[in-house]
C-alpha cells in the first residue's frame, strides 16, 4: 500500500526471525540421531539466510547463487559418500566471502552500517 522509493537500511530483526533462529538451532538436536552430522546443515543454512537477508541484506541474485552452489556442494559430497564439513566449508567459504565482498561494494548496499539516502526536494 505505502511504497518507499528506497529500501530500508541497516539491520532487520523481527519476532519471526527469532522463531526461525530458535527452530534452526533446535532442530539439529532432534535430527541428530537419524541423520547425524548432516543435521548441522539446518543451522548452517539458517545462519547464512539471516546474515544475507537481515544483517548485510545482499541482493536476491547473490543469495540464489550462494544457495545453488551450496546445494551442489553438499549434494556432491553426500553422493560421493565422502561428506566432511571441512570439504563443504572449503568450497562454500570462498563463495560466501565473494558474495559478501560483492554485496558490500555495491552502491545499492543497504545492510548494517549503511545510511539511508537523504530525500531531495
Amino acid at each position: 500500500m505505502f511504497e518507499s522509493r528506497h529500501p530500508s537500511h541497516g539491520f532487520r530483526f523481527s519476532i519471526l526471525d527469532a522463531v526461525v533462529l530458535l527452530v534452526g538451532a533446535g532442530l539439529p538436536w532432534l535430527l541428530w540421531s537419524p541423520v547425524g552430522h548432516l543435521a548441522l546443515l539446518i543451522p548452517f543454512t539458517v545462519f547464512h539466510f539471516f546474515l544475507f537477508c537481515n544483517v548485510l541484506r545482499v541482493p536476491r541474485g547473490c543469495e540464489l547463487l550462494w544457495a545453488g552452489v551450496f546445494v551442489v556442494n553438499v549434494g556432491t559430497w553426500v553422493v560421493s559418500g565422502a561428506f566432511t564439513w571441512w570439504g563443504v566449508l572449503g568450497v562454500q567459504l570462498p563463495v560466501t566471502v565473494a558474495v559478501l565482498a560483492y554485496a558490500l561494494q555495491l552502491p545499492s548496499y543497504h545492510g548494517i552500517g549503511s545510511r539511508a539516502p537523504r530525500e531531495t526536494t
